[in-house]
């Protein structure tokens, strides 16, 4: 899969090549310019909100900004990473509030409710492993949603996709001074939380994934059959991280951040299907001054 994040793209087929088909009509085109982009906007959307259903509802209404305003995108001014990826962050940036956001927005409120779950530590259940993975997962998502919408985006970008800092500031329209000292407190505020309560930061702490699962498990929180953050076997964000980066971990290691980087990286649904089949709308075509792909 190719990370629109790598400095040096090697792909065959650059974006703009895309981008000027898909203004001269063709469709196959614009299909696979969303294929590519996808799966980065969902997840970034999805970190974002902690919900597959909102995330889904994201990722559409960015693709349809991108379809809408296409003709309006300006080589000159900037790679078409940067400009789609610009739509998508003032997107979230500025979107009503979902509603994990709603009830997850302080750090001590959050910590709070963490630690008043009961312990049992005599649990004990076969999927008891694959639901810690879950909780820890879901729990770790959570922290993120505490921080204001700047920098949990920037945290996001900077602290999980490995953003540089220069294409970062690029991204969300400040200074490259100014994404790092985002990032920076953003990581400080999530690490200082976590270091104070998960044992899977220091093994001090006393709170355990394994000890939460019953009461969530017979509540209905946890159920094995529907993982709604843990993915088993499945793609890494790390894994699709470039190779540069990889490098720079090597030499500047950050053992906090790269456990948000051993997090899933989620399929998206598939939205080029979906594109399409609202492309062939001759309402939509007309609302937006679009002719048929």
């Amino acid at each position: 899969m190719k990370n629109p994040f790598k400095e040096i793209s090697n792909s065959p087929e650059p974006d703009l090549l895309l981008v000027q088909s898909c203004l001269h009509g063709d469709g196959k085109a614009l299909e696979r310019l969303v294929l590519r982009h996808q799966a980065w906007i969902y997840n970034i959307a999805f970190k974002m909100v902690m919900d597959h259903e909102d995330a889904k509802d994201i990722t559409q209404e960015i693709l349809i900004r991108m379809v809408t305003h296409l003709g309006r995108y300006e080589p000159a001014k900037a790679a078409f990473r940067t400009w789609l990826y610009r739509v998508a962050v003032n997107h979230v940036l500025n979107m009503k509030k979902k509603r994990f956001e709603v009830r997850i927005h302080d750090f001590d409120t959050y910590v709070g409710i963490i630690e008043a779950i009961p312990d049992d530590r005599s649990h004990s259940h076969p999927e008891t492993a694959l639901l810690a993975e879950e909780l820890k997962t879901g729990c770790m998502m959570g922290m993120i949603l505490c921080l204001k919408r700047p920098e949990r985006l920037v945290f996001l970008l900077g602290g999980v996709f490995g953003v540089r800092d220069r294409l970062g500031a690029e991204l969300m329209e400040i200074s490259p001074e100014a994404f790092r000292k985002k990032l920076s407190r953003g990581r400080q505020k999530v690490s200082r939380h976590m270091q104070g309560v998960c044992g899977h930061v220091d093994a001090s702490n006393p709170c355990r994934c394994t000890h939460k699962v019953k009461l969530l498990s017979d509540l209905g929180m946890l159920d094995p059959e529907h993982l709604h953050f843990h993915r088993p076997g499945g793609v890494r964000v790390r894994d699709l991280m470039g190779e540069r980066v990889l490098r720079f971990e090597k030499s500047y290691y950050d053992p906090f951040l790269a456990r948000f980087r051993d997090q899933p990286f989620y399929d998206s649904p598939d939205m080029a299907f979906w594109l399409n089949d609202i492309l062939q709308k001759d309402d939509f075509l007309h609302l937006f001054h679009l002719k048929a792909w």
